[in-house]
């Protein structure tokens, strides 16, 4: 088990494990909670042992591209994709374009500030992507009454319809991309996949209330 070993590399290892989530994060999990792993702070490049500084002659001869968590990232990328198309059937709506429509259906109306960070993108990133939703008639956008700066997005009866079109096909991707680990493995990989993805999680509104 994960919990004792580490992943088996047989399928390719971290190439099958990651779902996109547009839902808002819940939080740390306590370094006491049995089977969960403990948030640890990454150490400083500069404070390795000199013994692990290696010459960049040597790391360029070394190191292996295939089993960089980075390349696999990649292909993970590139499955989850594949696999996101497959089944929902279509490639109009993006796996992107599924979490802002996801979002607004479970949220309702929100600024673009607080829909970037639902599905962490940046602003500038999102604007790019709801124009062109907008254009699609897939969402509406219009002025924040209350801030002038900050746009407000609400789905669309075309979005809504979309998303209800494809939704149940993405609920499959995640059992998918997880079913070569063994069941009683796969809720430590996410766990563990959630900390390297967000090693630094957002900060929400209930953690900036004063204590």
């Amino acid at each position: 088990m994960l919990g004792r070993a580490p992943v088996s590399h047989r399928h390719g290892a971290l190439s099958y494990g990651y779902y996109p989530s547009a839902m808002p994060y819940k939080g740390n999990a306590k370094a006491t909670d049995p089977g969960k792993p403990a948030r640890t702070k990454s150490p400083k490049l500069d404070t390795l042992p000199v013994a692990e500084q290696k010459s960049s002659e040597e790391i360029a001869r070394t190191l292996k591209l295939d089993r960089g968590l980075g390349f696999l990232v990649r292909l993970l990328d590139t499955r989850v994709n594949v696999l996101y198309e497959q089944l929902t059937a279509q490639d109009d709506i993006t796996p992107r374009q599924f979490g802002v429509l996801l979002t607004l259906h479970q949220q309702g109306t929100l600024t673009l500030t607080d829909l970037a960070r639902h599905i962490r993108v940046d602003r500038s990133t999102l604007g790019e992507m709801i124009n062109r939703m907008a254009v699609r008639c897939l969402i509406t956008k219009r002025d924040n009454g209350q801030d002038r700066r900050s746009a407000e997005v609400l789905l669309a009866p075309a979005g809504r319809k979309a998303l209800l079109r494809i939704v149940a096909g993405a609920a499959q991707l995640q059992a998918a991309l997880l079913a070569p680990l063994p069941v009683e493995d796969r809720a430590y990989f996410m766990r563990c996949m959630k900390l390297i993805a967000e090693p630094d999680p957002p900060v929400t509104a209930d953690d900036a209330l004063p204590r």
